[in-house]
């Protein structure tokens, strides 16, 4: 049996594989062949392996933690549960902020997790200790975290308006986050929803309701800035833009909207894949399985889907409000 540790230990390996060469062992594919990819599955009839290399990580909102489950398992069964973060016990003097967990991305190798909520709260937490190693309020209903490679971090607030750029002080690897990071700068981007750090590109993409934006990092650690060199007006399933994350194995970033899409930061164009409204999140496996939060009641479910056309479940944890999900999986995409 799979163990979050051995799984831990796989990532730092994995995570060598970075560069020119992809999850699979060749070169990234193009976001035109990832979209080819989605649009054969999503909403489509495909074989579901028996057995995952990764397992789901979740952020749940019923009680405010974030949840890593062992794929294929019984996620009603409290074996299946490989880690779990809860802030009313790692920060019970800011677990208000953490109202309504919204992210939960894997970061870089895995060796961490990137935590962002409704109620403001975001936080860089190791995953082998569970220490929080950056920790701030965005305000502003909070729907995503990056982090740069600096340490340095930006979030998106939808409600704001804005991204919040936080530059937190050179980190006590034995004590962590000491104290709450105040946000250094914001930069407006109507419904900000989605950001990830573009390692091959050095830019922070960024997407809100009717725009997806690219910034340049610039300034230094301490004195950090973000410099705007592409704007974009939202056109087709991009529309109402909510979630923006990276595939393994592929030059590209997945979005959803009002649809589901690929963006290509190459030629700064967007393939569509499918009209599909109500999704949290969209995340893809090493073998190429799509893993999709679809909201059921109002904004969360107690499930988590495939994508394809039976709505075959990943796994159910009942009475739970997951709001997004994401396979367990280092993000080449964003760097070491």
């Amino acid at each position: 049996m799979r163990r979050a540790s051995l799984w831990t230990v796989f990532c730092g390996a994995f995570v060598l594989l970075l560069g020119t060469i992809g999850a699979y062992g060749a070169e990234l594919k193009s976001a035109e062949e990832l979209a080819a990819l989605l649009q054969a599955k999503i909403g489509k009839s495909f074989d579901i392996p028996t057995e995952f290399s990764c397992d789901v990580i979740t952020a749940e909102q019923r009680d405010d933690c974030v949840i890593l489950f062992k794929s294929g398992a019984d996620w009603n069964d409290p074996a299946s549960i490989l880690w779990r973060w809860d802030p009313k016990e790692a920060l019970p003097d800011f677990v208000g902020y953490f109202a309504a967990m919204t992210e939960c991305k894997p970061n870089h190798d895995c060796s961490e997790i990137a935590i962002a909520a409704s109620g403001g709260g975001v936080a860089r937490v190791r995953f082998a200790d569970k220490k929080v190693i950056f920790y701030g309020n965005a305000a502003g209903n909070t729907h995503s975290i990056a982090t740069l490679p600096d340490g340095n971090v930006v979030t998106a607030s939808s409600t704001g308006n804005y991204l919040a750029l936080f530059a937190p002080p050179t980190l006590n690897e034995t004590e962590g986050a000491t104290e709450a990071t105040p946000i250094y700068a914001k930069y407006r981007l109507v419904g900000a929803h989605g950001v990830v750090w573009d390692a091959k590109r050095e830019i922070l993409w960024a997407l809100g309701t009717n725009e997806i934006a690219g910034y340049e990092y610039v300034g230094t650690k301490e004195e950090p800035g973000l410099k705007e060199i592409y704007r974009e007006v939202l056109t087709g399933n991009a529309r109402g833009g909510h979630d923006l994350y990276p595939a393994p194995g592929y030059d590209a970033l997945m979005t959803t909207g009002i649809g589901v899409n690929v963006f290509d930061p190459n030629e700064r164009k967007f393939y569509e894949v499918v009209p599909m409204r109500r999704i949290k999140s969209v995340s893809l496996s090493p073998e190429r399985v799509p893993l999709m939060q679809r909201a059921v009641v109002e904004w969360w479910s107690d499930t988590i889907f495939y994508g394809d056309d039976k709505d075959t479940s990943v796994g159910v944890f009942s009475g739970a409000k997951f709001y997004k999900a994401r396979w367990f999986v280092p993000n080449e995409f964003s760097g070491k």
